[in-house]
């Protein structure tokens, strides 16, 4: 076929197509359903082979069999064919295909209408034609929403009908019948999507115009009603049509397209929807059988809207039609949650009205109490779970009606409201709202929920309790980031809480007692149905991650009761049908019982108490299932409980009666061979808690039964990497544990070790690795344990073969484990030097090495020196020579770790030693001078090093003879070595301060240039070696070196300001109540240099937020040092959005607060700061943008904010930026480029609603000119153009952004372009 595809050539004439085709479409009308089948599935591939010709032929035909009022029997086969090739149609040939049915399409609605027919038609039409009739405006309404669906945004001649669509469409919304009503409203919210911004609001307009005529429902309804005739309101023709069906149908269609096109919706439309919504959900009008006052009539509707109909139609509207309002106010908040928010207050409190609108009920408890944190006695009830249930099958037909819909729609929209606000929900804990009828008492949203899980209706009652249990994991959330604070005991100082400005919820008092009897009595309920179950356990899980979890003992206990009913199984085959010991069921609640011993929020003896009699018996039973989910948890279970009984305190009986059954119930699992791998690793974990914590407690034989089976599956391929995670847990525990005996297990366990390290898989090199190094510690002295004398020299041969610069993790493992064999094993110092020295050597001069392979290499050395493995001499020649061996010259990362590889094995030499080492040292350095540079530098910094180590003060005259080489390489022509001597006397400060540290501040106040520089550069090495040190404490120094900073703030010399910040943040972060006061005094401070001093002040707050100052004392100083960002100076701004940039990396709860009102606004601002200036260069000129530098930090923030903070954003009026951002230069593009693929999973609705903007700047990206560049200027072009279309293609897939008809647009302009193709295919193949 001509436009068929493959390597098929051949071409059918135009004729031959005809007749082929006219055969196919005269096999719809076949009698037998199969043909029709066929025929229709025949017409899927018609339509992408032949000729546009045909296909438009085909169409037309099936339109007009369609639109046949004759041919009703066959009208769904014809439709079907038609959706068919709207479906599939070439792309290509879609806005032909469009022109050809569009007209005929909306014709025929107009032709078939039966609104129209009545007000022609002076007759009446029989029911076989209306029904014929209806079925045509069905079909058309069907074909006209998947030709917008697909076609919508890109043909033209769907565009040029685009009003007289929306007309055809609106007019269906007053037809008779609801299926026509139901489908029109379909149909215009898929052309909401593609029409302009002018159309969408004449449609919102239209839509609430009609709406607005409505009186609503209930008491508010009726007093509409009345004010309407007092003051003589004329109703037109259109206004008297309007039923209340009409009106359902009305705010269907609007909620519909506020679903789909909400983030086009402005200020305006929302804020005259709501009240119109609110009008049919007035909270005067939400009753339940319980309040005193209710009057049946009050519920009902307009009189004149509902007459003519049953009081159940009546009332069957009036559900729909509030269930309509409520899926409207849900649709708003998740798609216009700024819009919203005026009224958000009025939805919620709507909302929690009708959750309880059940007026054919009474529930007969709220008489007196409607707090739900309050303390009730359940046990005082008049009537129990079992009672309120039971009820329900003594209704009577009258009584069980639809409100249930009402409750879950209500309730919908509280989880979207809960749901938007999950970066920020204390408002739902702490705003209340008089949500019941007539009653001064208020209620939270947290309250008002919890105090409905006694929802009779099933649907409803799930929705709540996952809707309230989704509100405490966005609370928990939240206080982890620090936005909230969760009250969890009561001692804590809440007022103190709330005086520093944090927002406090209080779980304490009762409300997670409140929570747990909710919970429990749907656990309890016999006929509660399995989700409620579920839902209840999901809560009470989520419960368990709170301060507090769920409560003390009399909650856990009775929290485990309920538990085990649902893991007990009864014999009996009634309860064995009983949904409660469900598999799923009994699933969630091991579950749940894990969390509850893991989470750490429960005092240990209590649940240790309660877990004991009460369910591991159970537990233990759970591991003989059958489903293997469950065997898996029950074992995950089990292997929590060793812990608990040390944490709980439990005594020797208690430990050897839970060990016993905990091996009784692990080992067969552990020694079956038929299982499923989850249930394996399960049960080598569990093993390897109950041998490392409760060994005891077991026998020797049960030990040794265990020891068996581990190595039985250490010799197992697929279960070889549990085991080594098993052997180093029970490694750990045996190294503080001198009872814990694994020589019967060694020899094997290393010679299987060993054999793994010479495997191919780096994972299996791994965890042998650690494994190994674990078990080596385990040994005793060489007397302790018989092992086998070649076992260790074939350990470290292997350990030696993959020590390598190529992978420094696995390098480090190796290393370690040699040192651990070293360590344990004396004796085995020959081995170490034979088979591990010399790869340690080539390593020691690796420009690669690093943290933490180099500590791993210096533990060793250290190791090997002091176990006299090798003699300290031999070992640092052989370091020394690594320079002379390396060749070429080294860098200074090779001199730096070669250094603090000497300093460290010299540290462990004899004192006689060390004396004489130095001493040569310094000799040498004398020597060598600038002639030899590398071994000038290396000694230099083996002095330093070896001083942080040392007091060097304490050897006779050293300290004074280094200072005096330090002085005089300051003044040495060779570059390297100076920055080696500043980096040597900082570190030699260390061990001894009041021989370096008086020298270097006395040098500082006297020097300038360079030397002051390289000065600054020992204090702040001196600074930084003092931070690594554990316990140490430079408080009394910090008076000394304070002065000196300060003085040297408004140095005009960049470099020596970006040291006095450094030095200045480290010792903010040691001593950050002396020095924080002074920055912030320095910063307010009005001096001539008060710019730079400034710009030191805010590098150095950077450094210390960088180095993990304390957030507490650095929180009241923020708003000072945030003020930075209103200086006029560029470069005191740049570093300040620098400063914000690492708080909100680091510490993001420094600025969420501060976020609105000091940084937003300037980020705003900064990030569209433009400030071009031409620089006259003789022959060309040359364009300098000074805002360049702000721009991108200020871009770097927000990128930083939608990772650590979202909630603190205001993510729409960003967009703007973001757009002009697409236009900015290279650097700037990029850097948003990801910026906006990272919003497309994060915030699409946002980016949805500006995709149009982004077109232009994205067109011009995607379609950069490669000029004459070439090399890596020509790849750089085309690394700009690819992120580009990872834009196109990440925002293209967002939902409704093809909908946006300027960006389909260039989406499909760039589809089909044949210079895109490659690049296209190139972003494929990345994925």
């Amino acid at each position: 076929a001509s436009g068929g595809s493959g390597g098929n050539t051949s071409r059918i004439d135009s004729q031959t197509e005809r007749r082929i085709c006219s055969a196919v479409l005269s096999l719809l009308d076949d009698s037998s359903n199969d043909v029709q089948t066929v025929a229709v599935k025949t017409l899927s591939v018609l339509l992408i082979t032949v000729q546009e010709e045909q296909v438009v032929e085909i169409a037309e035909r099936l339109c007009t069999l369609v639109l046949d009022q004759s041919k009703s029997d066959l009208r769904d086969v014809y439709a079907i064919g038609l959706k068919t090739l709207v479906e599939t149609v070439p792309a290509s040939m879609g806005n032909i295909v469009s022109q050809r049915l569009i007209g005929r399409l909306v014709d025929g609605i107009h032709t078939n209408s039966t609104t129209q027919k009545k007000v022609k038609s002076t007759g009446v039409s029989s029911s076989a034609e209306d029904k014929n009739s209806e079925e045509i405006v069905l079909a058309c309404l069907n074909v006209l929403t998947d030709l917008l669906t697909r076609f919508g945004s890109t043909a033209n001649s769907i565009t040029l009908q685009h009003e007289p669509l929306l007309n055809v469409a609106l007019s269906q919304l007053a037809s008779p019948r609801p299926v026509v009503r139901k489908r029109a409203g379909t149909t215009i919210g898929v052309l909401a999507t593609v029409i302009s911004d002018t159309l969408l609001h004449r449609l919102v307009e239209r839509i609430l115009d009609q709406i607005d005529k409505a009186e609503g429902l209930g008491k508010s309804g009726k007093k509409r009603a009345r004010k309407a005739h007092t003051s003589d309101y004329q109703r037109t023709l259109s206004t008297s049509d309007l039923r209340s069906a009409d009106t359902r149908s009305l705010i269907r269609t609007m909620c519909t397209v506020s679903g789909t096109v909400g983030h086009r919706l402005n200020q305006g439309h929302i804020d005259r929807i709501v009240p119109i919504f609110l009008r049919f959900c007035d909270p005067e009008d939400a009753v339940t059988g319980d309040d005193e006052d209710y009057d049946s009539d009050e519920i009902g509707g307009d009189a004149d809207g509902m007459a003519g109909i049953s009081e159940e139609a009546a009332a069957a509207m009036q559900v729909e039609l509030r269930e309509s309002c409520f899926a409207g106010f849900e649709s708003f908040v998740l798609r216009c949650p700024a819009l919203i928010q005026p009224h958000l207050d009025q939805i919620i409190h709507s909302s929690l009205a009708y959750m309880r609108f059940d007026p054919n009920y009474q529930y007969g408890d709220e008489g007196d109490d409607d707090e739900a944190m309050e303390e009730d006695d359940e046990d005082d009830e008049e009537f129990s779970e079992e009672d309120e249930y039971s009820e329900d099958d003594d209704m009577s037909d009258e009584e069980d009606d639809d409100n249930w819909k009402v409750r879950r729609s209500a309730i919908r929209t509280l989880t979207s409201v809960v749901e938007a606000t999950k970066h920020d929900p204390s408002k739902l804990w702490i705003a209340e709202y008089a949500w019941r009828k007539n009653s001064d008492k208020k209620a939270t949203v947290a309250g008002a929920l919890v105090n409905r899980f006694k929802e009779r209706e099933e649907n409803c009652r799930v929705d709540i309790i996952e809707c309230f249990t989704r509100l405490l994991s966005f609370t928990v959330s939240a206080a982890s980031a620090g936005v909230l604070v969760l009250a969890s005991s009561s001692s804590m100082d809440d007022d103190a809480l709330a005086a520093s400005g944090a927002v406090v919820v209080d779980l304490r008092s009762n409300v997670s007692s409140a929570i747990v009897k909710a919970s429990e009595k749907q656990l309890s309920a016999k006929k509660g149905g399995e989700r409620s179950k579920s839902s209840a356990i999901g809560l009470m899980s989520t419960l368990c991650l709170a301060p507090g979890g769920i409560g003390g003992s009399e909650q856990i206990t009775s929290v485990l009761t309920h538990v085990k009913s649902i893991l007990n199984v009864d014999d009996d085959s009634k309860m064995r049908r009983n949904s409660a010991n469900s598999k799923s069921l009994k699933l969630e609640a091991l579950c749940l019982v894990r969390i509850m011993v893991s989470c750490k929020k429960h005092d240990p003896t209590h649940i240790k108490n309660a877990l004991l009699p009460i369910l591991l018996p159970e537990i233990c039973q759970c591991v003989k299932e059958d489903w293997y989910k469950v065997i898996a948890e029950a074992l995950r279970v089990l292997l929590e409980i060793p812990n608990l009984m040390i944490l709980g305190s439990a005594s020797k009986p208690e430990m050897d009666e839970v060990a016993n059954s905990l091996y009784v119930a692990i080992e067969p699992r552990l020694a079956e061979h038929d299982l499923d791998q989850e249930i394996k690793e399960c049960a080598l974990s569990a093993s390897a808690s109950l041998l490392s914590v409760l060994h005891a407690s077991l026998s020797m034989e049960q030990k040794n039964r265990i020891f068996e089976l581990l190595l039985e599956r250490l010799k197992n391929e697929t279960t070889r990497i549990a085991a080594i995670k098993t052997l180093s847990k029970i490694g750990d525990a045996a190294q503080s544990n001198d009872d814990l005996d694994l020589s019967p297990i060694m020899n094997e366990t290393l010679g299987q070790l060993a054999l793994l390290l010479r495997q191919q898989s780096r994972r299996l090199k791994q965890t042998s690795l650690e494994c190994l190094d674990t078990m080596v510690l385990c040994l005793g002295s060489d007397d302790d344990v018989d092992m086998d004398d070649g076992l260790f020299d074939s350990v470290l041969k292997d350990l030696g073969d993959i020590i390598s610069e190529t992978d420094l993790h696995i390098c480090h493992l190796s290393l370690s484990a040699s040192n651990s064999i070293l360590k344990a094993r004396p004796s085995t110092g020959p081995s170490v030097k034979n088979h591990i020295l010399p790869a340690a050597l080539t390593l020691s001069k690796s420009p690669l090495l690093q943290n933490p392979a180099l500590s791993s290499l210096l533990v060793l050395l250290e190791e090997m020196t002091a176990s006299k493995a090798i003699t300290f001499d031999n070992l640092r020649d052989m370091l020394v020579e690594q320079i002379v061996f390396n060749g070429s010259k080294s860098s200074k990362q090779v001199i730096s770790n070669l250094a603090e590889c000497i300093a460290t094995i010299a540290a462990v030499a004899p004192p006689a030693k060390q004396n004489t080492f130095i001493k040569n040292t310094i000799s040498a350095i004398k020597k060598s001078g600038d002639d030899n540079a590398q071994t000038t530098q290396l000694n230099l910094l083996v002095s330093g090093d070896l001083g942080r180590k040392v007091d060097l003060s304490s050897m006779p005259g050293v300290a004074d003879s280094l200072q005096q080489i330090y002085d005089q390489a300051f003044g040495s022509s060779n570059e390297d070595i100076k920055h080696a001597a500043a980096l040597a006397l900082g570190r030699a400060s260390v061990g001894a301060i009041d021989a370096f540290l008086p020298g270097i501040l006395t040098a500082l106040e006297k020097s300038s240039g360079k030397k002051q520089y390289l000065l600054l550069s020992s204090l702040r090495e001196f600074i930084h070696c003092y931070r690594e040190m554990e316990g140490g404490n430079l408080s009394s120094s910090v008076p000394l070196i304070l002065p000196h900073l300060e003085k040297n703030c408004g140095n005009d010399e960049e470099g020596v300001r970006s040291m006095v910040a450094e030095c200045l943040g480290s010792l903010a972060c040691l001593e950050p109540k002396m020095i924080l006061p002074v920055l912030q005094e320095l910063v307010t401070r009005d001096t001539p240099k008060k710019v730079v001093v400034r710009w030191t002040v805010g590098s150095a707050v950077k450094f210390a937020i960088g180095g993990h100052i304390s957030p507490n004392e650095l929180a009241p100083f923020m708003p000072t040092f945030l003020g930075l960002l209103q200086e006029d100076d560029l470069a005191v701004k740049n570093i300040a959005l620098l400063m914000v940039y690492s708080a909100v990396h680091h510490t993001p709860q420094l600025v969420v607060g501060l976020m609105k009102e000091q940084i937003l606004p300037q980020i705003y601002e900064l990030a569209q700061l433009n400030m071009e200036r031409r620089i006259d260069l003789g022959p060309f000129k040359h364009t300098v943008d000074d805002a360049l530098p702000l721009r991108k930090a200020a871009l770097s923030v927000f990128a930083t904010c939608l990772e650590k903070c979202p909630s603190s954003l205001d993510i729409p009026a960003f967009m703007p930026v973001v757009a002009k951002a697409l236009a900015d230069v290279e650097d700037v593009q990029l850097q948003t480029h990801t910026i906006v693929i990272s919003m497309c999973s994060r915030h699409p609705i946002p980016l949805v609603a500006a995709a149009d903007s982004f077109v232009a700047p994205l067109e011009k990206t995607v379609n950069k000119k490669k000029g004459q560049k070439t090399g890596t200027e020509l790849e750089r072009v085309y690394e700009w153009i690819k992120s580009g279309l990872r834009v196109m293609i990440a925002v293209s897939k967002l939902d409704g952004a093809m909908n946006n008809r300027k960006f389909a647009e260039f989406v499909d302009r760039i589809n089909n372009s044949s210079k895109h193709g490659p690049f296209l295919q190139a972003v494929e193949d990345e994925r």
